[in-house]
């Protein structure tokens, strides 16, 4: 089934279908169809091999309706309605070390009810009743804040008036964004409500607790979502609006503590409050780039396991330097040195070899330290080429391949961004040298820079200098240094 998409440049078409099986929609499955001036340019996309799945229910729409009131414990009487729509939808399992996506019928409940419990939507299991998982939902009204954050100074927010006093939660854009306090736990249902009496919201309350991270997360989550509305008419990671949930003092390990996660299966942020390397984990960029892995899931797909590991950790720093760069610059090539302990940062995208970050990347794929890197190590090839795109370079690399970049600078390598994830350039690619390929796609179309443009020759020479792909013929201006000198001579090569 087509989905219209949104047409952003009228010479261009972006196609999207569904994929449905024995009638019944197949939840992230779906064929991209992208055309210039009518003429189909590129195909792509994610099918989902769907065997011997009955799509004939067990339970019907009411009992499915029941067994999530029982888990949500909203007595029935209370349910004044619901909504169940079936679905086919991809469940995590875990066998051992293995982790396997298997398709499930499943009902998508959503209860019309005023009980405090009715904060998600559930997904159950069509043939047994059981509750899969969950999503958050919620309504209400707004008011705007003053947050002394922890990271970004004074900053106004908005926040959401119920229960007789103001919480981290706003629903005046079309998508709601909730801020949660998880105290410590790991389970999501333990959350509750960072509340303030007069939506003033300062330092002497919440500092000492640092309680203020979850300040820093909600003012940064507004303006993310914002700026990615009004810049590229890009409302939350899914494109439509889909509701932004994050939960701050996360776990009680240092592990967890010492973290910030995007949770694939409950499409929700999660951030640690800091322990031996780090404190509250909050600052503006740790936000942007977890909530670039929100974007990366929705929009890509990419699991969270084998190569793609590098490709979501190299495109979420890229967001985390975007977002960072847009709403409040500081040193964003470098990643989360607002909050790490004992290091100037985590990783330094300019400088991958810098002995002052945590973590030194690899800006050459395949190099010696790339193929003995995680997914860390190996994600600097990806954020290192965005670099070089920006700011141009030029040197040996790791592989002994000298190069040159000219920089096309910020605003255009953001758009080729954009343009690479939203158009769906990027979905199904699993290497290096096919995100290579579709970028410099991306870029040669008609929508952006076009074919052997100077812009899409430094695409490929960005690639070319860590390592993937071959070098593009570069243009070069030869003749005397004094511009300005009569009758001088100056030649064009490759232009």
């Amino acid at each position: 089934m087509l989905q219209p998409q949104k047409q952003r440049n009228k010479n261009f078409r972006h196609e999207h279908y569904d994929q449905f099986y024995n009638g019944v929609k197949v939840d992230g499955a779906g064929y991209n169809f992208h055309f210039e001036k009518g003429r189909m340019y590129l195909a792509h996309g994610n099918f989902i091999k769907i065997e011997g799945l009955s799509t004939t229910p067990s339970i019907t729409r009411e009992e499915a309706k029941q067994a999530f009131s029982d888990y949500k414990e909203i007595p029935v009487e209370k349910v004044a309605g619901f909504k169940a729509d079936l679905l086919i939808k991809e469940i995590l399992n875990i066998f051992g070390k293995d982790t396997v996506y298997s398709p499930v019928l499943v009902y998508q409940v959503y209860l019309i009810t005023g009980h405090p419990n009715n904060d998600e939507i559930g997904y159950i299991d069509a043939q047994n009743g059981k509750v899969l998982f969950t999503e958050p939902s919620i309504t209400g009204y707004s008011a705007t804040g003053t947050f002394e954050t922890r990271y970004n100074g004074t900053r106004q927010a908005t926040a959401q008036h119920y229960n007789n006093t103001y919480n981290l939660c706003d629903s005046s854009r079309n998508a709601v964004i909730h801020t949660w306090d998880l105290n410590g736990s790991a389970n999501i249902n333990s959350r509750v409500e960072l509340t303030d009496a007069d939506n003033n919201w300062t330092a002497n309350e919440y500092a000492a607790s640092e309680d203020d991270m979850g300040l820093d997360i909600h003012w940064a989550l507004q303006e993310i979502y914002d700026y990615l509305l009004n810049e590229h008419s890009i409302s939350s990671y899914d494109d439509n609006d889909f509701d932004i949930d994050a939960y701050f003092h996360y776990g009680s390990t240092d592990n967890d503590r010492d973290n910030a996660f995007w949770n694939l299966n409950l499409n929700v942020l999660l951030f640690g409050d800091g322990a031996v390397k780090f404190n509250p984990v909050a600052s503006l960029d740790a936000v942007a780039h977890e909530y670039g892995h929100g974007i990366t899931d929705f929009q890509i797909g990419w699991a969270y396991s084998g190569d793609f590991q590098i490709f979501h950790e190299g495109l979420s720093d890229i967001w985390g330097i975007i977002l960072e760069n847009r709403i409040s610059p500081s040193l964003v090539w470098e990643i989360g040195e607002g909050v790490i302990l004992n290091y100037d940062c985590i990783r330094n995208i300019q400088n991958p070899e810098d002995t002052n970050a945590e973590t030194e990347i690899s800006d050459t794929y395949l190099s010696s330290t790339y193929n003995a890197g995680n997914q860390y190590v190996k994600s600097g090839v990806f954020s290192h080429w965005f670099y070089l795109l920006v700011n141009g370079g030029s040197g040996t690399n790791d592989n002994g391949n000298s190069y040159t970049v000219y920089g096309i600078g910020m605003d255009a390598a953001e758009d080729l961004i954009v343009e690479a994830v939203f158009n769906n350039y990027l979905d199904n690619q699993s290497t290096y040298p096919g995100i290579r390929t579709q970028t410099i796609n991306a870029a040669a179309s008609g929508a952006l820079f076009g074919s052997n443009s100077f812009h899409t020759r430094q695409v490929e020479a960005a690639w070319y200098a860590v390592g993937v792909g071959t070098n593009p013929t570069q243009p070069t201006i030869s003749g005397p240094s004094a511009v300005c000198y009569s009758g001088s001579t100056f030649t064009a090569n490759n232009p």
